[in-house]
């Protein structure tokens, strides 16, 4: 179950009305609304609010809200007339527009979705949770049509817009967890939830149910494995410091050898895959190099460098697949290093999915500086690239 209504009650919570010049009675009516809104008191907002229609012609704020009401009350129609009516008064109200993208999304017509939520990310919104809060409607639109990369994405740009926003929290982990299969990362996000979210919030208690399913699930796992394994530490140990000494007197076949021989000693000895693979790759061994850069990535996950270095060598022999699966983990783990966007957009290029290469492609902009060196001509790239 995803969250789908915080959308509305973000924007609720910070409008500030700009209400019309009508008589006291409408200017009551308008704040007893805006106050049963925010007590969620749904049918007296409604009841208040239409009151107040009738005497403030001219607030977009207002039919806004009276949409919001009705929504939230499963009454698609009169949400959908209120809607519209803001959108006459303003059709740049940044509110308005996600608020249609929202009905959208739940009467699924999932392209208007997304055509409402990209014109409200145009428009000016009254707060940073406020832009998360259209991300996360626009994540969702994009999860429903199977488009995983650009959910993924809408929900970090969501992150990067309020780093308090809640629900593109749990979003993402749900995300990871159904979509793209990755656990760890799932839990992280899961866990980051809990922290943010008020107490009171509904998803309390399912984030919660996730993170012990997850907990579980990994420890059970973790310990087969541990179950499994043979370890000498030690002569581990031995064999990695000869390995580095061999490799410092550039005796590299022996420094391969005992590199090899550490992890035969230890298979969790760290050190031994990721200088096994360095040493693969300066000898452009790029298949050992893979190999071993992948074992280094599996025995220290938070290890970027060998996440990349691999993602890296997988797109040399064009095994772009592989490739992905290295990457999607490497994002998950860090998400706003740009060298792992850029990895991505290239690898979607080479699969001929250039929506997908063109959203890495931006996003990898939004993390370099405006003067960083090649920018204007990776810009360039991205925005030849076929619509």
């Amino acid at each position: 179950m995803l969250i789908r209504t915080q959308i509305l009650c973000v924007y609720a919570a910070c409008l500030l009305l700009l209400g019309g010049c009508g008589a006291d009675s409408g200017q009551n009516d308008l704040r007893r609304g805006m106050a049963a809104f925010a007590e969620q008191n749904y049918p007296e907002a409604i009841a208040c609010l239409t009151r107040a229609s009738q005497r403030v012609a001219d607030s977009p704020d207002l039919y806004y809200h009276l949409g919001c009401a009705h929504l939230l009350k499963g009454e698609l129609d009169p949400a959908a007339a209120a809607f519209q009516a803001a959108f006459d008064l303003d059709p740049k109200h940044g509110e308005t527009l996600a608020g249609l993208g929202q009905l959208a999304y739940y009467t699924k017509e999932l392209p208007k979705a997304q055509i409402f939520f990209r014109q409200a990310l145009e428009a000016e919104v009254v707060s940073d949770d406020a832009r998360a809060s259209i991300l996360n409607g626009l994540a969702l639109t994009e999860a429903a049509l199977k488009r995983n990369d650009q959910a993924r994405l809408c929900l970090l740009r969501a992150q990067q817009a309020s780093r308090r926003y809640a629900p593109a929290f749990y979003n993402l982990g749900a995300l990871y967890l159904n979509a793209f299969a990755l656990r760890e990362e799932a839990l992280d996000q899961f866990e980051l939830f809990v922290r943010l979210a008020d107490a009171g919030s509904p998803y309390q208690e399912k984030a919660r149910n996730q993170i012990s399913r997850l907990r579980g699930a990994l420890e059970r796992a973790r310990a087969e494995e541990l179950d499994t394994l043979r370890r000498d530490p030690d002569l581990a140990a031995r064999r990695l410091h000869e390995g580095v000494e061999a490799q410092i007197a550039r005796q590299f076949p022996k420094a391969l050898k005992c590199y090899r021989d550490a992890l035969a000693a230890d298979p969790l000895t760290f050190s031994a895959a990721y200088g096994l693979g360095k040493l693969h790759r300066d000898q452009k061994q790029t298949a050992e190099a893979l190999e071993a850069f992948k074992r280094a990535a599996a025995i220290q996950p938070a290890h970027l460098e060998s996440h990349l270095e691999a993602a890296e060598l997988a797109v040399q022999l064009k095994r772009y697949d592989e490739a992905e699966r290295i990457l999607d983990r490497a994002i998950a783990r860090s998400p706003f290093t740009p060298k792992s966007a850029d990895i991505m957009a290239r690898i979607r290029h080479a699969q001929g999915r250039y929506a997908e290469a063109r959203a890495y492609g931006e996003f990898y902009l939004s993390l370099v500086r405006s003067d960083a060196k090649g920018r204007a001509a990776y810009a360039k790239w991205v925005s030849d690239l076929p619509k």
